[in-house]
């Protein structure tokens, strides 16, 4: 899907904003507080319902006001393609309106199938530098969307953990009631790891392709790791560390510790690799997610970049504008100056571009063809 227009209200410095997009490559230019970063931030409540920059969304509210909305029309991709439109409202009180296409909805879930889409910002970093909570979210986010039953199997074995870990809290606990318990867990756990360790194996290659593509790094492995020895049952283990989870209060396996190790032969990623070549390593990994929702779902996603010249030199941009613009997506760009941008592209004769100069929370739309001489 594409965006064909945005109209954005009372988020941060931005009182109010209207654009139109193309589906191609848009790139948003302004001075370190100008409001660029808020525009990424806008689309992303439109497809999240929520705000990447904190966990408080009434911080996203312009402080003059008492409600941010973003509304967007939007096109789908594939031979049935159709006009649609979202639109979210939220409001200081913590109060939120959904709607997709005039209907009310009152899940995240449904603005994410409406308006799919990947960030790629500084907290990307944590894909490869942090643990492994962000990489679990960064693979459920592709599972999301190709496994029809994920959602409703996370959400059971979220309430399964939570039970369990409530018993474990009790300062009596019976040790059979919570194995009667643990059945339901146990059942839980290998229904979401199934739909995750395939859904890894189908990506696998993708990563591996677009990391040859999109960086210069060598030796890069991925592997998932369940949450537990692939050697050992799940039953096994809980009945073996079920005194370790009363004392700790916690369960100490299962697919709430998932993770994709990221090695550079065989070493952590993170500790060896520098920053632009972790923040390639990343690039590669967003737009695998992005080719496989395309390849299962066939339709596109939208892709988020802020500032993605920062710490990326010009051979790694010249490698992702080019796979971005082979893949035919609508992509939003965000810096302090358009011409390294514009230089690629144009060298690349890449025309699917517009440029939009961002300033005191005001978006005007430039033509990109006037400004190749400027970008010279």
């Amino acid at each position: 899907m594409y965006l064909t227009r945005l109209d954005v209200h009372g988020i941060r410095n931005i009182s109010s904003a209207s654009f139109s997009p193309i589906d191609g490559i848009n790139v948003f230019y302004g001075a370190n507080g100008s409001g660029k970063t808020s525009i990424l931030e806008a689309i992303y409540l439109l497809g999240r319902g929520r705000t990447f920059r904190s966990r408080h969304t009434k911080t996203l509210i312009n402080h003059k006001a008492r409600e941010c909305t973003v509304f967007g029309a939007a096109n789908s991709t594939g031979q049935a393609a159709v006009a649609y439109t979202v639109g979210v409202t939220r409001e200081a009180t913590g109060s939120f309106q959904f709607k997709v296409d005039g209907r009310r909805v009152t899940t995240s879930s449904s603005l994410a199938d409406a308006v799919p889409l990947l960030l790629m910002n500084s907290e990307s970093f944590l894909l490869v530098e942090g643990g492994p909570g962000g990489r679990r979210r960064f693979l459920d986010w592709g599972v999301f969307h190709v496994e029809q039953q994920f959602q409703s199997v996370w959400a059971q074995f979220q309430r399964s953990l939570q039970q369990r870990n409530k018993l474990l809290r009790h300062d009596k606990i019976a040790e059979q009631e919570l194995v009667s318990w643990d059945d339901s867990f146990i059942r839980l756990s290998k229904h979401l790891t199934e739909m995750r360790r395939g859904y890894f194996k189908r990506i696998e290659p993708v990563f591996h392709e677009l990391i040859d593509k999109l960086t210069s790094v060598k030796g890069v492995s991925l592997s998932f790791y369940q949450g537990w020895d692939d050697n050992r049952s799940l039953e096994s283990l809980l009945a073996e560390n079920i005194e370790r989870d009363i004392r700790r209060n916690t369960t100490s396996v299962g697919p709430h510790r998932a993770d994709i190790k990221i090695l550079v032969d065989g070493r952590d990623a993170g500790e060896v690799l520098s920053r632009g070549q972790t923040k390639a390593l990343v690039a590669a990994l967003i737009v695998g997610q992005g080719q496989m929702f395309r390849e299962a779902k066939e339709k596109q996603c939208i892709y988020l970049f802020d500032d993605l010249v920062s710490e990326l030199d010009n051979d790694y941009l010249l490698r992702l504008l080019k796979v971005l613009a082979s893949a035919k997506a609508q992509v939003f760009i965000t810096g302090t100056d358009y011409v390294p941008l514009i230089k690629v592209l144009e060298n690349e004769k890449i025309k699917d571009c517009a440029v939009f100069h961002v300033e005191h929370g005001t978006v005007n739309s430039l033509n990109a063809l006037d400004l190749k001489g400027e970008a010279q």
